[in-house]
């Protein structure tokens, strides 16, 4: 590798033009990137969810829909509102009071319950339909446009209104994230470099392979919005390593005596096997999440993978080139250090690694069982922000009219016998608000073609009636789905095995029955993968299970505290930063080892422990800091669960690996120390203990 590399110094004007002419190249294709906000969308093909979406797109488009709320309005300029809400481009239909009763007559005569769901002490509640789904340009648009005419009194709330809250503040959250994350960052490795220029070149190498990564991904055809929003932060945050190891390696080359370019070309040598081997096991915790077979897993596993490889490649080809131009630079801006000497605390680990070891197991053992009871949350919400104009419509319009959310039904069409029958028992539900379907809103003994077209269209063809349910529960509580297993139950009564169901909460229930089995395969493979390439970097057959138990301790523990405390765990957070925590901070326990194996050939087993702390350690912390930057400023900033859950996961999922890194694995290293012997290949004897 070293004529590699030293042909990469020759051309290093031919590599800068490269690296340049793909960062542009790929800020030209980031407008290009298509987001997708529908997590029903990863669902696999066979799953129910994903049936009535296709049928529905085949025969009645998908519908986003929303509800609109407006107070002190008598019936004419409620009237008014609804013919001027229906010409508005986008909206297909807005359904009110008037589409089921005759408003003519005195209100006294409509039933009270029907006429609380749509006309409440002198306010209004309209449903709007969509002509595309909750997710299209065209339906943010359309409520954009609904608020513009009505004013800020309106309030508007529903599926398609938390989808274009979500879109409009994901990509200032992820703005907001970066200002934070990166000048935190920069003071880190400010703190923990000795030049005053170093930092900037790590981010700048870091910054590129960031914006190729992010450009490529116009590639696919869309990825999903969590993705879109984790991958910037966290590819920073992980990979950062790699450029800070080969600085490292240069600067002690070049204490030696060695010219810049003979000190380039050694350090990348020296390097690279580490820089690989930190990569691989990371790439490998992503790649373990194609396993799933909720298709999101797949999104966020190839985007970050690629992030992590882009990261490598530009590391150890472009991070030379740079370091000799800026070499003089570098030398010039030299200075202290200021990491803290870790003697003490390496002392300390010796002293006490009997009881660091029984405390870590005393914790572990409980957060393992601790995190397999965990409650989990399936779908995505936007409810971190409370304050949001989008949440206090929802708490407006629930206050005065209660929980409205939205089941779509189809069913064969051509018996309107079962299809009355099933509208009358499913209305009479407890957790039904109202049944809307032709049969509903026109007298069935009136001969279809005899009815507005526009009203036919809107709830039945040729092969297919459909029935827009409200529902009075929402959520993920158990009366929630218990509630969506009784509409399949009822629905199956009428029309044995040829119904479809589709909504929000239909997708979140098949969600949770699809990625439930996820886990164990995700586990298995990212354990797997890492518990390999480690065998491999070091020849050993003990030190994978060494290091991978370490680091599973503090996955356990850290998946743990949400049972301890009560709170929720959003499922695609803990899926994610399980298999993440694991290939992102392997590194830590792999550069311990590494250097307690070197000093192992001429110290005893406590001496080279003490001494792989005092000389890692200061990295290790580095490392752990910026991770834990990162994972806390995305949790504090976004104000969707999703995307926070993964944060605070990840960032006290790298604290705690950390801390059990600079504690627990080099107390493991002494006591096994006579195991690792027998089961390693070594290149070198090592001295009695």
């Amino acid at each position: 590798m070293k004529r590699f590399f030293s042909l990469i110094c020759r051309r290093r004007a031919v590599v800068c033009v490269i690296f340049a002419a793909a960062v542009v190249l790929s800020l030209l294709l980031l407008p290009g990137v298509s987001v997708n906000y529908n997590l029903a969308d990863y669902l696999p093909d066979h799953s129910d969810t994903k049936r009535a979406i296709k049928v529905l797109e085949q025969e009645f488009s998908y519908p986003g829909t929303v509800y609109v709320m407006l107070e002190d309005r008598m019936i004419p300029e409620i009237l008014e509102t609804k013919r001027a809400l229906s010409g508005i481009d986008g909206v297909r239909s807005v359904l009110w009071l008037d589409d089921l009763y005759d408003i003519t007559q005195p209100l006294s005569q409509i039933p009270e319950p029907a006429l609380e769901n749509w006309y409440k002490d002198g306010a209004a509640l309209l449903q709007v339909e969509f002509e595309e789904n909750d997710y299209s340009e065209k339906t943010t648009h359309a409520i954009k446009e609904i608020r513009a005419l009505l004013g800020d009194e309106v309030a508007i709330s529903g599926p398609a209104e938390s989808s274009r809250y979500m879109k409009s503040t994901l990509a200032e959250e992820i703005l907001r994230i970066m200002l934070i994350v990166v000048p935190l960052c920069l003071l880190i490795l400010v703190l923990a470099s000795s030049s005053w220029v170093e930092p900037f070149i790590y981010l700048g190498i870091i910054g590129v392979s960031i914006a190729i990564n992010m450009g490529t991904n116009a590639f696919f055809k869309n990825v999903s919005f969590i993705t879109h929003a984790i991958s910037a932060v966290l590819q920073l945050a992980i990979s950062m390593d790699y450029s800070i190891f080969l600085m490292h390696r240069y600067l002690e080359e070049r204490k030696r005596g060695l010219d810049v370019i003979s000190a380039v070309v050694n350090a990348a040598h020296q390097a690279l096997s580490s820089i690989a081997a930190s990569a691989a096991t990371t790439i490998a915790g992503f790649l373990a999440l194609l396993f799933m077979k909720y298709g999101i897993g797949a999104d966020i596993g190839i985007v970050l993978a690629k992030g992590i490889l882009l990261s490598f490649i530009t590391v150890v080809v472009l991070m030379p080139v740079m370091i000799i131009y800026m070499s003089r630079i570098i030398e010039k801006t030299s200075h202290k250090v200021f990491t803290p000497n870790l003697e003490r605390l390496a002392r300390g680990v010796i002293k006490l690694r009997y009881l660091i070891i029984a405390v870590v197991l005393l914790v572990a053992i409980p957060s393992y069982l601790a995190q397999q009871s965990n409650h989990f949350i399936y779908g995505e919400t936007t409810e971190g922000d409370t304050d949001s104009r989008t949440m206090q419509d929802t708490r407006r319009i629930e206050e005065r009219f209660g929980t409205n959310n939205i089941v779509l039904l189809l069913v064969p069409s051509g018996d309107i016998a079962r299809e009355i029958a099933l509208s009358e028992e499913i209305e009479a539900l407890e957790f039904v608000n109202s049944v809307h379907g032709l049969v509903t809103l026109a007298d069935p003994s009136i001969p279809r073609e005899f009815l507005p077209q526009s009203v036919v269209e809107a709830f039945a063809t040729e092969n297919y009636s459909r029935f827009i349910i409200n529902l009075n529960v929402k959520g993920e509580a158990p009366e929630t789905f218990a509630a969506i297993e009784r509409l399949k139950e009822t629905t199956q009564k009428h029309f044995p095995d040829k119904w479809l169901i589709g909504g929000n909460t239909p997708a979140v229930a098949d969600i949770k029955s699809t990625v439930d089995s996820d886990i164990f395969m995700v586990n298995m493979f990212s354990i797997v993968a890492v518990a390999l390439i480690i065998m491999l970097t070091f020849r050993s057959f003990s030190l994978p299970v060494i290091l991978v138990s370490a680091i599973e301790a503090s996955v356990w523990i850290n998946m743990g505290i949400p049972y301890f405390t009560g709170s929720s765990l959003v499922f695609i957070g803990y899926l994610v930063v399980s298999s993440l925590q694991l290939g992102a901070t392997i590194d830590y326990a792999i550069l311990i080892t590494n250097r307690y194996m070197e000093f192992r050939t001429t110290m005893s087993p406590a001496d080279a422990a003490m001494s792989a702390v005092k000389t890692a350690g200061n990295s290790v912390i580095v490392s752990a800091l910026i991770l834990m930057t990162a994972g806390f400023a995305e949790g504090a900033v976004s104000s969707i669960s999703s995307i926070s859950e993964i944060g605070v996961l990840l960032g006290r999922g790298a604290l705690l690996s950390g801390l059990i890194v600079l504690t627990l694995l080099p107390s493991l290293l002494i006591l096994l120390d006579g195991v690792i012997h027998r089961t390693t290949l070594l290149k070198k004897n090592i001295t009695k203990a």
